[in-house]
């Protein structure tokens, strides 16, 4: 494996940890109402809950993107987004539907259902994107064989 590719995987595996760190921490704050504040600028009525999804959903965003791109400049074939998701091991999902769970009891508590829906939808869209990104980092070990 190159050096390169090798400083990917790395990188990638940094990553994915920040994420599902700060997937844990949104659960804790939304479970316990804890308060949170915004580091976007957000100039529209929206419920700490909602502020709180804002921003971690922008995060989750980036790191996805960093992952694709990187995947792109480090793979020597082009994969389809479709392979890079079957790559994804299954045991690699565990925290992330622990995750998701969570967001099923914290959707149960919040207390509009404007807040219950951004709560679900945050948690599908975050399933998603860690799907693509355990992914990556299998394609491109994979990739480097």
């Amino acid at each position: 494996m190159n050096t390169a590719k090798k400083a990917a995987l790395i990188f990638i595996a940094i990553l994915n940890i920040m994420n599902v760190a700060a997937g844990v921490i949104v659960q804790v704050k939304l479970l316990f109402n804890g308060d949170v504040s915004s580091i976007l600028p957000i100039r529209t009525e929206m419920t700490v809950t909602q502020i709180l999804l804002f921003n971690f959903i922008v995060v989750a965003a980036v790191i996805f993107l960093i992952c694709i791109v990187l995947t792109y400049l480090v793979t020597d074939i082009a994969y389809s987004p479709l392979e890079i998701i079957k790559n994804c091991p299954q045991i690699a999902l565990i925290p992330i539907i622990i995750i998701l769970l969570a967001s099923v009891v914290s959707a149960v508590k919040a207390g509009t259902a404007v807040d219950r829906l951004c709560i679900i939808a945050s948690s599908v869209t975050y399933l998603i994107f860690n799907v693509f990104n355990f992914g990556a980092m299998v394609t491109i070990k994979e990739d480097a064989e």
